[in-house]
């Protein structure tokens, strides 16, 4: 399938609270030689999924963005576990 800039926005415009998860390609099923430049890992990534924004992960839909530059996935993570952290249970 050919990413058109037409189908990213139609990928980009899925509503996550209305879309039927057993569409999405749940990521724990997408294999990705991290040795691989950026590109690379794009390219393998939207070869193994529907939707390179909206995928699940067991029975969460999860949404996500692009951008070059900025903080890396593992910064965004280790913020979120921060914030977990300091939540009280």
């Amino acid at each position: 399938m050919e990413l058109t800039k037409e189908r990213l926005a139609e990928m980009a415009a899925v509503d996550v609270r209305t879309v039927d998860i057993s569409t999405l390609t749940d990521l724990k099923d997408i294999e990705i030689d991290a040795s691989l430049p950026v590109a690379q890992k794009l390219e393998a990534f939207a070869r193994q999924t529907n939707n390179v924004y909206v995928n699940r992960i067991g029975d969460y839909v999860v949404k996500v963005g692009f951008q070059e530059n900025g903080a890396s996935i593992d910064d965004r993570m280790a913020e979120y576990l921060q914030r977990l952290s300091e939540i009280p249970m």
